[in-house]
């Protein structure tokens, strides 16, 4: 297996989208596409997560820019209503969308479980010492599997996230699970995933189902919150009685 250094994660234009994953594919790369939503424009993109070796980052940044276009659209700078009689109009203003937004964060850490119980674990960087800074683990799965890891996951205290993405040229249903955890952690909630593969996988009517999981570091971890303005008392709760 091909060591994996790097995820990268472009966002291009729906317009792009098919021919940007055709000549991804055409190129031997792997692509996982998340639908999205951005820019000023407040339009509809994809999001495109690909796990790549260090020569492949520089073949997949090429092909994007080849196959993903800038394109001219013009806007109203601002509303305009027109008084009675009036001939103004408001000039439309040309802007500039389109093209790729690129971010390449390098992997500290991939695992692929396949259908046939093996693991192929792959650590591009030095190992990791046990320390309380957190891990994002991102884990690629079939999507028939997605809910029974997920509830794994949580069962065993962790907090995840579950998207529905699709795969490939075949757009085929697959889910991408983030997980929040603390790298003292991060091999226990592999092995969450990984036990459940061993017992789905094998049993699953489709050709070659695998998992794919990327670890890589959280430089910054933040949980936001308002402070609770006061405690509801559940209304189902026992009203206290005095006796004497």
């Amino acid at each position: 297996m091909p060591g994996i250094h790097s995820l990268l994660v472009a966002i291009v234009q729906p317009q792009d989208v098919e021919r940007a994953t055709r000549a991804l594919v055409a190129a031997g790369l792997k692509v996982t596409l998340i639908s999205s939503m951005g820019g000023f424009l407040r339009e509809g993109n994809v999001t495109l997560l690909l796990g790549l070796a260090r020569p492949e980052v520089s073949l997949a940044i090429q092909v994007l820019s080849e196959q993903c276009r800038q394109r001219m659209v013009y806007l109203n700078a601002e509303p305009y209503v027109p008084a009675a009689g009036s001939t103004h109009f408001i000039t439309p203003v040309e802007v500039q969308v389109g093209g790729a937004t690129v971010f390449v964060v390098p992997v500290e850490q991939f695992v692929r479980i396949d259908a046939q119980h093996r693991t192929y674990t792959y650590e591009p960087t030095e190992r990791r010492k046990i320390t309380m800074e957190r891990k994002l683990i991102l884990a690629v799965v079939p999507e028939e599997i997605s809910n029974g890891i997920l509830d794994a996951l949580m069962d065993a205290h962790y907090g995840a996230t579950l998207i529905s993405t699709t795969g490939g040229l075949l757009r085929k249903g697959n889910a991408t699970l983030m997980i929040g955890v603390e790298a003292a952690k991060t091999e226990d909630a592999i092995q969450q995933i990984e036990r459940l593969c061993a017992d789905t996988l094998p049993k699953m009517n489709i050709t070659h189902p695998s998992v794919n999981i990327f670890v890589v570091d959280v430089e910054r971890f933040e949980s936001i919150g308002l402070e609770p303005v006061g405690r509801i008392k559940p209304s189902s709760a026992p009203t206290a009685s005095a006796t004497t």
